[in-house]
């Protein structure tokens, strides 16, 4: 069987996968380093800006995966 111009068999579709998921947890987690200590040092020692600092850097990880991900699928086909 044949498949259509510019498409990808599942094994080479699944080693893209693999390979923008590892590269994209990499990446997200060294945005998130970086984001995390600017907002250790920039927020105020109170515990609810603490804690939305802390949400912050958690949607900041899942968001940089997310992205860095999609575009690694992109650009490794």
């Amino acid at each position: 069987m044949e498949l259509p111009l510019g498409e990808l068999c599942g094994v080479c579709r699944q080693a893209i996968e693999r390979r923008a998921g590892r590269i994209g947890r990499l990446v997200a987690l060294i945005s998130t380093v970086g984001v995390g200590i600017y907002v250790l040092l920039r927020m105020p020692p109170e515990p609810t800006p603490r804690m939305v600092g802390a949400m912050s850097i958690a949607i900041w990880y899942l968001l940089t995966y997310l992205v860095v991900k999609r575009v690694l699928r992109e650009y490794l086909k």
